[in-house]
């Protein structure tokens, strides 16, 4: 719980402070004067003034803002120079999108580092896409899909591993209302189409991937490494039953119920078989002999980084689009959305889990958050840069009635759905994801 609010308060109050430097830097740029930098909202923990702006720290970590002279109705006075409301509207426009542009290129940024400290994949996804299992009522095997499928092309391109698999369902399923897959099964090729939802809600699309037996390393006083196994050593049987693929190894030791088990394995071209017995694991409620499967690190130049970076966040700016989309269209469920509390949740797993997975993990946020505050939803960067345009439209100022009654429509709506999502969060947490 400790690692989860630390990093959460720490991951977000970064990124907007990347966002607010934005606002900060532009309002600066074109000489208005900025009163106050804050992340976090009131009540203020900590302040200082230097020059003639008050830095703060304030105590709620959801956010954050600058606070320009003249942006406030109250004190607006077109006639003073370092004034908002005396800057042209392109100067506005300017202040208001640097915040979400510095979200977009932090995003760019840390994408890039990722693929340059390098990403883990299991070494399976190398490996040609056939199908070990079809889980039964799945997207999957309602989609036709069956065990011993080998997936060959998706949308007319040829696949030829699990890798190529999943980057072109990740590149057309925002572009399809339905994806064609080719499969052959007992010789013969197959046609089948697939809802590309299956794949962009996060859920289980049901199909098991065949995945070699292949010892890829141990866990800490590992009981197969203590019998003798070997990194490298492929599973072959397990007390006799013939062991085809990984998806087979835990149900067969489960079975064991603590047991000693007779693991064959072959390496070298010989047979070896060795008694293990396995070890009970409280934190997942299996029996467990710690063995995990091989994984191997990619890393790329600045470069390559970059432009890897870069297209993966194209894509996933278009998935994001296509959600808003249908949620729009009333096609998608605002149960979907995830709030503070899921955020946080999914921070802290990656801050545990590695370096590579959390900056990932920002990278996204900040993407996110680009995104969301482009909106033209009053209260956010989107819906001032919306207001603006109305005034180039009317071809005069809107009223400050008018202003100031949609600002709080907008921040009312933005704080139901913050209440909504948070509601959503809690309820999915504690009924385990099982709620809505």
């Amino acid at each position: 719980m400790l690692t989860t609010v630390v990093s959460f308060i720490l991951v977000l109050g970064f990124l907007v402070f990347v966002h607010e430097l934005g606002h900060y830097l532009a309002a600066r740029h074109v000489g208005v004067r900025v009163e106050r930098f804050s992340i976090g909202f009131p009540p203020k923990a900590f302040g200082k003034t230097i020059g003639e702006t008050e830095y703060v720290l304030s105590w709620i970590p959801l956010g954050g803002y600058v606070k320009l002279y003249g942006q406030n109705i109250d004190d607006e006075d077109p006639n003073d120079p370092r004034n908002y409301a005396a800057k042209s509207k392109l100067q506005r426009l300017y202040i208001l999108a640097a915040g979400p542009a510095m979200n977009l290129i932090a995003a760019v940024l840390l994408m890039a580092v990722v693929y340059m400290l390098g990403v883990q994949t299991p070494d399976y996804r190398l490996t040609p896409p056939f199908l070990a299992g079809v889980e039964q009522g799945s997207p999957a095997a309602e989609s036709g899909f069956q065990p011993g499928d080998r997936i060959i092309a998706l949308e007319g391109a040829p696949i030829h591993s699990w890798k190529e698999l999943f980057d072109t369902i990740e590149q057309q399923a925002i572009r399809h209302d339905r994806l064609q897959f080719q499969v052959e099964r007992s010789g013969h090729e197959q046609t089948l189409l697939v809802d590309p939802t299956a794949f962009m809600n996060g859920g289980d699309f049901g199909w098991e991937p065949v995945i070699p037996p292949v010892v890829g390393s141990f866990g800490e006083d590992s009981p197969a490494q203590a019998a003798g196994m070997q990194v490298g050593d492929r599973i072959v049987a397990v007390n006799g039953k013939s062991i085809i693929t990984w998806g087979e190894v835990p149900g067969a030791i489960q079975a064991t119920q603590g047991r000693p088990v007779e693991i064959t394995v072959e390496r070298q071209g010989g047979e070896h078989t060795y008694t293990v017995t396995p070890r009970f694991d409280a934190g997942h409620d299996r029996w467990l002999i710690h063995i995990a499967l091989g994984m191997h690190t990619v890393r790329h130049n600045p470069v390559e980084a970059l432009v890897l970076g870069t297209k993966r966040l194209t894509g996933l700016t278009e998935s994001t689009l296509v959600f808003l989309g249908r949620l729009l269209t009333g096609q998608g469920s605002l149960n979907s959305l995830g709030g503070p509390v899921k955020i946080g949740v999914v921070i802290g797993q990656a801050a545990r889990t590695g370096a590579v997975d959390l900056i990932f993990l920002m990278s996204f946020i900040s993407l996110q958050l680009g995104i969301f505050n482009l909106l033209p939803i009053p209260a956010l960067d989107g819906g001032h840069m919306f207001m603006i345009g109305l005034e180039t439209v009317n071809r005069a100022p809107l009223s400050a009635r008018l202003r100031e009654r949609t600002q709080m429509i907008g921040l009312s709506l933005l704080l139901l759905l913050i209440l909504f999502v948070t509601y959503n969060d809690v309820l999915h947490m504690v009924t385990g994801g099982r709620a809505g």
